[in-house]
Parts: structure tokens; C-alpha cells; sequence
């Protein structure tokens, strides 16, 4: 039984990896900064998923360049908080021992494999090119570990297919080198941006499986970017919710799914396919999210909200405590009509 999975059974909590702390984060426009993440805070623990959720424009992307400390230095800036890896202030790293961090504590899986591979080197090269990069191993070392990776990640004939160049690749192979590669050195922590996007629903479920897997295997925390609920609650443990660079709602999977904080997350809920639904069009959130720069005063959903009311404008909204310990960032935190909300999800 790993750590995590002892942790569960014992209710004790995992212990902490990843904790995002207060983070904010600027982007230059002309002459001035404008805030596009605003006071983010989240844990992830080992050998936890935690589903980093929003439509797009969210946040969710620079949040995790942040912890990863790629963002553009001339055009961005985290103007706040802190984060801490292992109980490590990334924020306070020089660029060398960054460079070190990434690859070894942290792995990261982008949102395309094709342009993330290099089409020029084989896969085993470039797998085993990151062991000896942190391991400081030879090169037969680091070429036997990319191979015993790919067959790891349930990649076919593995010492083959470790000298096929990426165009060689289907897409859901590709996406397997990814977390191989990832998860080459056993990271702490593996940060997953969309992993499942463009690809079918089959090689989806098996990426899924192999991540869940691996996170079990190395007992690895990963933080899961999707914008796509049926995924979190097919793999993920814990839901952080952002909307218009806010976390807004922040829970654990089951009760996310039976009964939203929200409005936000409700309306998303409801805009998925539910199995045994009546055939029509599925609801969506009329309007668009506010810009940065252009944010309302008070709560940044009001426009689009059905539940919206006046004091929603009068000033900013924290992001609160339930009675049952969940986090909303809503004045109906309370008292949000707890009408049976809860959807069975069709996973895609």
C-alpha cells in the first residue's frame, strides 16, 4: 500500500508537495501591469490528483507556469505569494537551480506532444537525454531507463518503438513518451496541461489509466489541468475551480458533483451530457468571461449569473469556508438553493 493510499485509509492527510500560496501573477500591457491570476491557493499532496478546472482564459495555464517558473520574465511577473515545493520557495530560486528542479522534482506533460517532442530526435534519445541531464548517469543507463519507462507506460515492442522518431508516432503514443519522459527521474510532483486534448475517447481512457497508474506506482502528486468535468471525475481525488483568474470553488470530487458551492461550477455541471437526459440543445453560460484589466468590483460571475442580486456588486468576494469545509467564493455560500444539483456525468 503506497503512502497516499495508507494515508487515505488511516483519514489521515497525504503529506503536503505542492502548496501554491497567495499566488498572483501580472502581465504587462503598454505601460502598466494587469492582473490576470489573483490570490490562488491550493495544496496537492502526494500521490493525490487534484483537478485544476476552467473554461478557457481561467487561469489555469499561467497558473501552472508559474510554479514551473516559465513565464515570459520581460512581460510577466508573480507579484505575489509563494510557492513551495517539497516546502522549497520557488519563487526564490536562482535560474540555475531551477533548472535543476525541473525535469527532477518536477515533470510536466503540455497540451501538445507533437510540438513538444523534437520531430529530429528519436524518443528514446530525447527520454534518456533528461535521466542523464539529473541522474548524471551513462548514456547506456539513461537509454535502458527510457526504454523500461516506455514499457512502463504500456507503449508496445518498447526498445523498438524507443528508436522511432515523434512522426512515427500515433497521438496517444506521443502522449505516453510525455509521461514518460515526465516521470523519468520520479518527480514529486507531475503538473498534466490538458494531456487528453485532441485525442479520441478510447486512447483518452488508456492515457488516464496510465497516469493514474504511474501517480500510484511513484506515489507522485499531480495537478490534472482539463477543462473537461468528465474527466476530473473519472480520475481525479480533489477539484479546484477557477474562474476569471479566482479561485471560486474548491472541493473534493464527490461532493463537487452532488451539490456545487457555485453558480459557476453548477452551470458548468449543467452544460455537460448527462446520461439519460432528454434529447435539445444543452444549456450554456450566455455572456463571456470579464477581460483582465476590466474585472467588476465585486463578484467577477455576476454577469452571467441566474442567482446575481445587487449586493453581489458592492465589493470584492472571498472565497469562504462551507459548513461541510468546502471553499466558495460566493455570498449564497450558504444558502445556495441546494436543490438536488447533481448530475450523473457522461464520460468522455
Amino acid at each position: 500500500m503506497s503512502e497516499s493510499e495508507s494515508s487515505q485509509a488511516s483519514g489521515a492527510p497525504a503529506r503536503t508537495v505542492l502548496e501554491v500560496d497567495g499566488l498572483s501573477v501580472d502581465f504587462g500591457s503598454g505601460k502598466s501591469w494587469v492582473r490576470v491570476v489573483d490570490d490562488v491557493s491550493f495544496t496537492v499532496g502526494a500521490g493525490e490528483i487534484v483537478g485544476l478546472v476552467g473554461e478557457s482564459g481561467s487561469g489555469k495555464t499561467v497558473t501552472c507556469l508559474s510554479i514551473t517558473q516559465l513565464l515570459p520574465p520581460r512581460t510577466s511577473k508573480i507579484s505575489g505569494g509563494a510557492i513551495r515545493l517539497g516546502g522549497v520557495d520557488l519563487t526564490q530560486l536562482g535560474r540555475r537551480a531551477l533548472e535543476d528542479v525541473r525535469g527532477r522534482d518536477i515533470g510536466m506533460i503540455f497540451q501538445e506532444p507533437m510540438t513538444s517532442l523534437n520531430p529530429a530526435f528519436r524518443v528514446g534519445d530525447q527520454i534518456a537525454q533528461v535521466v542523464r541531464r539529473h541522474r548524471g548517469v551513462t548514456k547506456q543507463a539513461a537509454w535502458n531507463r527510457a526504454v523500461e519507462m516506455l514499457d512502463a507506460v504500456g507503449i508496445p515492442s518498447p526498445a523498438g518503438r524507443a528508436r522511432s522518431y515523434p512522426h512515427e508516432l500515433s497521438g496517444g503514443m506521443r502522449q505516453r513518451v510525455m509521461i514518460a519522459m515526465a516521470l523519468s527521474c520520479e518527480p514529486q510532483l507531475l503538473i498534466a496541461d490538458e494531456p487528453t486534448t485532441a485525442l479520441d475517447v478510447t486512447v483518452q481512457a488508456q492515457v488516464l489509466d496510465v497516469l493514474r497508474n504511474m501517480g500510484r506506482e511513484f506515489n507522485t502528486a499531480i495537478l490534472f489541468v482539463t477543462h473537461d468535468l468528465g474527466v476530473v471525475a473519472e480520475l481525479c481525488d480533489r477539484v479546484v475551480v477557477m474562474y476569471a483568474g479566482q479561485i471560486v470553488e474548491q472541493s473534493g470530487v464527490d461532493p463537487i458533483f452532488e451539490a456545487p458551492q457555485h453558480p459557476y461550477t453548477g452551470a458548468l455541471l449543467r452544460a455537460m451530457p448527462q446520461i439519460g437526459a432528454r434529447r435539445g440543445r444543452l444549456p450554456v453560460i450566455p455572456g463571456t468571461a470579464p477581460r483582465p484589466g476590466l474585472m467588476p468590483t465585486g463578484c467577477r460571475f455576476y454577469a452571467r449569473c441566474e442567482e446575481a442580486e445587487q449586493r453581489c456588486t458592492e465589493g470584492p468576494i472571498t472565497l469562504s469556508v462551507t459548513a461541510d469545509g468546502r471553499m466558495a467564493r460566493c455570498i449564497h455560500v450558504d444558502g445556495v438553493e441546494q436543490q438536488d444539483q447533481s448530475v450523473e456525468v457522461l464520460v468522455q
